[in-house]
């Protein structure tokens, strides 16, 4: 819980009510009947965005999820992606690393061993003292790794976002510089910066962008300035963002099911886990935007290009920490790092304890409120 509480107030939304919804049967009927139209799977709807729009941008959900990184995956591997598109942009991944991160991702040549070092290397580089224990950043980079080997000239890239600092020869006033960038006053224009700077040198024009929650909004809500829309202030009608099946937040912070579990139990009696779908003039789309947890008279349509629900919210899994992600040796690096942030440093052990105990819960073990909304709206309509 204490997570959940330091994501929201991480986004720095004000907590106020929202609106109120009033669900029926018959608003459970009209998403089952617009489901039982669709049948595009997730990867093809975002894959064949590209044949509209030049930069995709994806909606990612909580950081720890997993299960969408077998969907983003899913969508490198296939060859209308090296071809087409080429390259993708992420949140989190330090810049500093890119050039380094890009060559190792084409070198088919490394050892099963020294992938598996490498890559460990750049997930422990992301940020600093504090490590990004998020297992799907590695799972992201064994995966480019794995697919490029299959693949001639048009080899994937991967590209961070984050202004960070190269850790082998950083100084203070790297640091200093780091963190006034990572504000959140000034994080979204720097992530947009930064992906604009490096789009200038894409071979296809095209982009696959992944930022979570509220950075992928192609406006500003709530006075927050997003990077989706400092994106789309620059490329216009290029621009789609497509939202991925995930939670919303109630104002006091907790998290629960979207609209009140009406959608997750729509999909669930459709038996379909595996969507896309463009939002504009549909029942999803017209629902009123409940993710935030603050009133807004913002409808999904509004908000976002499209839609793709991939895996049933029970199902959705959370996956931290990393075997052997800290040893003495990197500990110790750990340590120095904190002091260069004017920080004083945990001991080794604690450190290991940290970051190497792996954390691997389904949602519905998560967040059991929500889950039942969901089981609430199935239940009903069963009787």
């Amino acid at each position: 819980m204490k997570y959940l509480y330091a994501f929201a107030f991480a986004l720095l939304f004000c907590c106020s009510s929202v609106f109120a919804q009033v669900h029926t049967k018959d608003s459970l009927q009209a998403y089952t009947l617009f489901l039982q139209k669709q049948n595009t799977t997730a990867k093809d709807y975002i894959l064949n965005l590209f044949t509209k729009y030049d930069i995709v941008i994806l909606c990612e959900r909580d950081h720890r999820e997993i299960t969408q990184y077998n969907l983003i995956c899913d969508i490198l591997a296939d060859t209308r992606f090296s071809c087409e598109v080429g390259a993708i942009y992420c949140e989190i991944g330090n810049m500093a690393y890119n050039k380094a991160i890009n060559r190792f991702l084409q070198d088919d040549t490394l050892s099963p061993d020294e992938v598996e070092q490498g890559i460990l290397t750049f997930h422990r580089n992301i940020y600093g003292a504090s490590l990004w224990e998020k297992a799907n950043y590695s799972y992201l980079l064994q995966s480019v790794h794995s697919i490029n080997k299959n693949l001639g000239n048009n080899k994937i890239e991967v590209f961070g976002l984050e202004r960070g600092v190269n850790w082998e020869t950083v100084t203070q006033a790297d640091i200093l510089r780091r963190n006034v960038s990572t504000d959140a006053t000034f994080r979204d224009a720097v992530l947009a910066e930064n992906f604009i700077n490096y789009h200038r040198y894409s071979r296809t024009g095209k982009a696959l962008i992944i930022l979570n929650y509220r950075h992928a909004f192609m406006q500003d809500i709530a006075g927050r300035c997003n990077a989706g829309r400092y994106i789309y202030d620059t490329y216009g009608d290029r621009v789609a963002n497509v939202y991925i099946n995930s939670f919303s937040l109630a104002p006091d912070g907790t998290v629960q099911a979207v609209q009140e579990g009406l959608w997750d139990a729509a999909f669930a009696m459709e038996q379909k886990d595996n969507i896309g779908f463009d939002l504009v003039n549909t029942p999803f789309g017209n629902a009123s935007f409940d993710m935030i947890p603050f009133a807004t008279t913002l409808t999904y349509a509004q908000v976002f290009t499209g839609m793709v629900y991939y895996t049933h919210f029970t199902q959705l899994r959370i996956v931290q920490g990393m075997p052997n992600f800290v040893d003495d040796e990197f500990a110790r690096e750990m340590q120095r790092r904190y002091r260069l942030e004017g920080n004083l440093p945990p001991d080794i052990e604690t450190l290991k304890q940290r970051y190497n105990r792996v954390i691997d819960r389904t949602y519905q073990e998560e967040f059991p409120a929500a889950t039942k909304q969901v089981e609430l709206w199935v239940n009903d309509n069963d009787n």
